[in-house]
């Protein structure tokens, strides 16, 4: 089954909590590049934040709720030690190796790769994959470090480019630009709005009565996973 497996997407990052553009954009990324399999790898660990307190196995579940109506997605226990700090560049290499018969594309927001040379090896991940990059709102490949449109030069693949379609055969070396342009949901401000809920609502309430408490996660959030987070009491300030 993995050896007839010819092209895998992979998007990793905290997911705390996830939200329905994280779905969205792997489905979205997975049938424009006509990929064979996508998976989702929660970090149980982030180098570059401090913001995961929800433990991996919350997060994962709440990705379960999500990702149960799509038969194509896949989550991924391969970064859940939160012992270690896990690195994109690491990842790239235990998917290959798990799919050696692959092709490999890494997503990310346009968000991400404007700072993709403070990542570490971040220029680096094309010498092993290929990277997908898909728009976020309020961000500019215009505003990319120095770097990075350097790096750019020589490794972007833009969709509206003649060998588009050519280079996605290509197993690695690839930075593809996709013109889609998805919001840019702000994890931070769904987390205090559920702390701020805590703090105000002293009685458990079902969730048709307050769901007006979440005028900026309803937004985004399933309504499965809003009271996955009431339930569990996840994203109360954290006592000191």
């Amino acid at each position: 089954m993995i050896q007839n497996i010819k092209k895998i997407g992979v998007l990793g990052g905290s997911f705390n909590p996830p939200h329905n553009d994280h779905i969205r954009i792997a489905e979205y990324i997975k049938n424009r590049l006509s990929l064979d399999k996508f998976i989702i790898v929660p970090n149980a660990q982030p180098p570059h934040k401090n913001t995961c307190h929800v433990g991996f196995e919350h997060r994962r579940k709440m990705l379960e709720i999500l990702a149960c109506q799509y038969d194509d997605l896949e989550i991924s226990d391969i970064e859940s030690d939160p012992n270690v700090p896990h690195y994109t560049i690491d990842l790239i290499d235990k998917i290959r190796n798990l799919y050696p018969k692959a092709y490999v594309f890494f997503c990310m927001g346009m968000d991400s790769l404007i700072y993709l040379d403070k990542w570490r090896n971040g220029l680096s991940i094309t010498e092993k994959c290929n990277i997908v990059v898909i728009g976020r709102k309020g961000y500019s490949i215009e505003e990319a470090n120095p770097p990075v449109k350097d790096y750019l030069k020589s490794h972007a693949v833009y969709e509206d480019s003649d060998d588009f379609s050519q280079k996605l055969n290509e197993e690695k070396g690839n930075c593809f630009l996709l013109k889609e342009c998805f919001n840019d949901v702000s994890s931070s401000k769904i987390r205090l709005e559920f702390d701020e809920f805590y703090k105000n609502d002293k009685h458990k309430k079902e969730l048709f009565d307050y769901a007006d408490k979440f005028p900026y996660s309803l937004k985004y959030l399933d309504k499965g996973i809003i009271e996955y987070i009431t339930k569990n009491s996840l994203y109360k300030e954290r006592e000191s």
